[in-house]
């Protein structure tokens, strides 16, 4: 006859199998956390990724001496005046001139911005081939100087009214009204690349126009031809050259920082379609959102190359705890 268990080995195989599930239970826990921060972690990168990306391809079309960062207190909410969307502050300084103990003054990133799309222009049909909208290059033998600042140029290979008719449609797709001629408006204007391709430039406070100041270097068009233009100086000087190289110019572009108050971070937002030297500011121009949740945006300017470094932190409450923040590096040449 088989010998029944004791009470006393019961009570060890209970204890014992106990245990066994105890474990069991933590390995299947650590597991599934582990596959969690894994999937969250891969989203964060691929999210942080693609801002950055975003950001980049704005910033390459950008005339580099015009890029500047912005004096605001990006700790406040939105609702707050002083904050980064609604900051009466106007101060500036060039991005080359950041360093680490007064980048946390200028959180916003600003720049003006070469349409790459008015310049491919469009398919000629006559010609079977793409007709550019603007070559960038004048013919210096063409040129004539009218008076203070103004002058008439010849840019060969260019074709203003297609260059005209893609900035047009593209502001009337964001809503922004316009006469028809975005010449005219001063919407897109015209600034010399300078003897470095960086854009022509006397001082920053009075180059292009920014928070009120002068535009000596921005220069309003008029095409009286397709290929030739007349073109005056915002703000005479009496101090301006005719470069061989020379960039359209729609506007300018930030990357702006909201506080959220009810997450304790930030969302990351471009703005665009916005004229400085029509007294605009990057209050006024359409936005969009690049990322929520960001913790940490800042950026430097080292030779004319600029360098991005964002960080975004996983938002769901349950994940708090193992505080998922991805933070990525990328640099604009």
């Amino acid at each position: 006859m088989k010998k029944s268990f004791t009470l006393v080995e019961l009570i060890i195989v209970v204890v014992i199998l106990g245990i066994l599930g105890t474990i069991s239970i933590e390995i299947l826990q650590n597991t599934f956390q582990n596959y969690i921060k894994t999937k969250e972690l891969n989203k964060l990168a691929f999210k942080t990724d693609l801002t950055l990306n975003i950001i980049a391809s704005k910033l390459q079309n950008r005339i580099k001496n015009s890029v500047i960062a912005v004096e605001c207190n990006a700790t406040l909410p939105a609702s707050n005046s002083q904050s980064c969307i609604n900051s009466s502050m106007k101060n500036f300084i060039t991005v080359s001139n950041l360093d680490p103990t007064n980048s946390y003054k200028y959180p916003v990133l600003e720049w003006l911005y070469v349409p790459i799309y008015a310049k491919r222009g469009m398919w000629d049909s006559a010609k079977k081939s793409i007709q550019p909208g603007w070559s960038g290059f004048v013919d210096l033998k063409l040129t004539d100087v009218s008076n203070n600042d103004e002058y008439n140029i010849t840019s060969p290979d260019s074709n203003f009214t297609i260059a005209k008719q893609i900035e047009k449609a593209w502001f009337d797709s964001w809503g922004v009204p316009n006469s028809g001629d975005v010449f005219a408006d001063k919407f897109d204007v015209l600034v010399f690349s300078g003897s470095d391709g960086r854009g022509d430039f006397d001082d920053i406070n009075n180059s292009y126009g920014y928070y009120g100041n002068t535009a000596t270097r921005v220069f309003e068009l008029n095409n009286t031809s397709d290929t030739k233009l007349n073109i005056k100086a915002i703000n005479p000087s009496n101090s301006t050259t005719v470069y061989e190289g020379y960039y359209l110019v729609r506007g300018a572009m930030a990357i702006v920082p909201v506080y959220d108050a009810s997450s304790h971070d930030y969302n990351l937002t471009l703005r665009f379609n916005y004229f400085p030297w029509n007294a605009e500011m990057y209050m006024e121009g359409n936005s969009t959102l690049l990322a929520t949740h960001v913790t940490q945006f800042k950026f430097k300017e080292e030779g004319g190359v600029v360098r991005l470094y964002l960080c975004i932190t996983a938002p769901q409450a349950k994940l708090t705890d193992f505080n998922l923040t991805i933070c990525k590096e990328k640099v604009v040449f």
